[in-house]
């Protein structure tokens, strides 16, 4: 993620914390998301990493034309920022970016045609991309969520809502890495708790 990279040169912590944040980040376990947020000036950044099956009940390519629909539903909501984000009324936070990515389309033969050029690289330095992908039968598929959003009166973002437990009820947790005017602080949303403070 490209904020993720930028997010852990920047921070101040010291090395052994920004691995762990790493890790949190990338792990992947369903019912449980992560989010990066970084609000600098006027500019507010979000990016989610989130287990398919917390988005659309299964991780595998769509199978029918139910599934293909399905994808094709989430993939049009998850851009819809004014019901996924609730910001405090004169913040004027505007939309800027809304982009959405899953590893569920990856096909085997894909899969099998990206290692076609793996003769002259190193294998495992390329290969940190195998989550994504199905080679014992089970799918281990993820939805990246990257927003970016410029407010207007920043001084007026205390803090904001986040939707996604209303419309994907099988995410139960957010973990949240958070850097703000305030500085970096780790918070948990639920569905019983959706406002994140900075």
């Amino acid at each position: 993620m490209k904020l993720l990279g930028g997010v852990l040169l920047l921070l101040a912590a010291p090395v052994v914390v920004a691995e762990g944040i790493e890790r949190q980040y990338e792990s992947h376990e369903h019912g449980k998301a992560s989010m990066m947020v970084v609000l600098e000036g006027g500019e507010l950044q979000i990016e989610i990493k989130s287990p398919a099956a917390n988005i659309l009940g299964f991780e595998h390519a769509p199978a029918d034309e139910q599934q293909q629909q399905a994808l094709a539903s989430v993939l049009a909501q998850l851009k819809k920022t004014e019901q996924l984000f609730g910001f405090p009324e004169g913040s004027a936070c505007h939309t800027a970016l809304a982009d959405v990515e899953t590893t569920m389309m990856d096909s085997h033969d894909d899969h099998e045609a990206d290692h076609d050029h793996e003769a002259d690289h190193d294998h495992e330095a390329d290969h940190d991309h195998d989550a994504g992908h199905d080679h014992d039968g089970n799918n281990h598929s993820d939805f990246m969520l990257s927003y970016r959003f410029h407010c207007g009166s920043p001084a007026l973002l205390k803090g904001f809502s986040v939707e996604l437990f209303q419309y994907y009820p099988q995410m139960h947790q957010l973990q949240v890495q958070l850097i703000g005017p305030a500085g970096q602080s780790y918070q948990q949303l639920d569905d019983e708790n959706r406002w994140l403070n900075f």
